[in-house]
């Protein structure tokens, strides 16, 4: 069973007590751009299973019918908390590589680029993990079945949600066991002090036991991001942009040991034999936060946008066998753009509010296509998507109409 869509309800309740607790401690760690990015790579994180790739599903299905492998029967306790703990060795392995190769580091860097560290980071995920699943293969070689490694992963990734937190400092003993919020905040943090340590995801002792373990020290506050800064807010391009630069780097290599290599070398490494190889990137001053200004109204409609496209997320998940597939996919991209365009808002471009206008437009053409060829299975879908247009259209334009009689009238006070 996967808890972890169980679990979900739970973590909005534990991010609003986290909220509301740095507010009346006067200590808050939610800034709304910050946190709306991290949920949008979240709900894409999940979104992305209605293109059915089904890659590890293929590959295990396969390796089932070859080998024809014992199963465990998992009735002893004993077989499910050693399964807990193999998979938690396996991750932490996996998680250690997919900081030391940049094949690994491409999709997790997205985990990572939040300048901020609270609830919400931990359901910062990538999108593009088709790899991870070969990681826990010895699991099914031992024989334990695929539901068991389900099960035992999904309580491992909920253990991880709580650590992702400022306000809970050192636990006493339970440091030097359990992955704890102390140890964590030196994993997120890109100090030069802390870079690349602390991988378990529930036990420390594994980093302890291979040298990677770096524990918090109060005259170094954590400061959190990636070391160049993704500097934008838009969810596609953060789970792109450096599998477009590693691709980059190996096109323009000259040597072709040097174009497959690099993918299996830390993050900072670069061929020497790069043609017009550009400067590399300096590191972000540990200072600067990226924090584009834009008004209330445009936060707060970004903020309500982001819950109706989470809402149509999930609904589009759980009803997509019912579709058609041409619905789906068009649905599937229509939720993606409407992602990167609430993240060009929130960049404060200056055309911001006409592209917003074209995604509005975009999405009745939507709707009026869709009810063409989609018939009756369709039919309540289009005419919510019908509604929140105009809706949306609605409340954009009123906006738009005080924000013009404010500047005339500041103009006319000026003149």
């Amino acid at each position: 069973m996967n808890y972890v869509e169980v679990a979900v309800p739970f973590f909005v309740l534990a991010m609003v007590v986290e909220f509301v607790y740095g507010r009346l401690r006067k200590r808050q760690t939610y800034r709304l751009n910050d946190t709306v990015n991290s949920l949008q790579l979240g709900t894409l994180s999940q979104l992305v299973n209605v293109l059915k790739l089904g890659f590890s599903a293929t590959v295990l299905g396969w390796l089932a019918h070859l080998l024809a492998i014992p199963q465990w029967s998992m009735d002893p306790v004993w077989q499910w908390a050693l399964a807990f703990v193999v998979y938690d060795f396996l991750y932490y392995w996996k998680h250690r590589l997919g900081h030391e190769w940049r094949i690994m580091w491409a999709s997790h860097i997205a985990h990572h680029q939040s300048e901020e560290f609270n609830l919400s980071t931990a359901l910062r995920q990538t999108g593009t993990d088709f790899l991870g699943f070969v990681f826990y293969l010895p699991l099914f070689f031992i024989g334990v079945p695929a539901p068991a490694v389900i099960t035992v992963g999904s309580l491992n990734l909920i253990y991880q949600f709580w650590v992702h937190t400022e306000h809970i400092r050192r636990l006493g003993p339970l440091e030097w066991a359990l992955v704890t919020p102390s140890n964590h905040r030196v994993h997120h943090a890109r100090n030069p002090e802390y870079l690349d340590t602390n991988y378990g995801g529930v036990f420390i002792l594994w980093d302890r036991l291979f040298g990677t373990f770096k524990a918090e020290r109060p005259e170094v506050p954590c400061v959190y991001g990636i070391t160049t800064g993704l500097n934008s807010w838009n969810p596609i391009w953060a789970n792109a942009h450096f599998w477009l630069e590693t691709a980059h780097q190996a096109w323009r290599a000259r040597r072709w040991s040097d174009k497959f290599k690099i993918w299996f070398m830390p993050p900072a490494w670069a061929p020497d034999t790069i043609q017009d190889a550009p400067p590399p990137k300096e590191a972000k001053p540990l200072t600067e936060k990226f924090d584009p200004l834009i008004s209330a109204f445009m936060k707060g409609y970004v903020f309500v946008q982001y819950w109706l496209l989470l809402a149509a997320s999930l609904w589009l998940q759980d009803a997509e066998k019912n579709l058609p597939r041409a619905f789906v996919l068009a649905a599937f991209f229509w939720i993606c753009f409407s992602f990167y365009v609430q993240g060009v808002v929130l960049e404060a471009r200056v055309y911001s509010r006409r592209i917003e206008w074209s995604r509005l437009a975009l999405t009745l053409v939507f709707a009026v296509i869709s009810g063409g060829v989609g018939g009756d299975t369709v039919r309540d879908p289009i005419f919510v998507l019908t509604a929140y247009a105009a809706l949306s259209a609605l409340a954009l334009g009123i906006d738009s109409v005080v924000s013009a009689r404010s500047i005339g009238h500041s103009m006319s006070e000026i003149q």
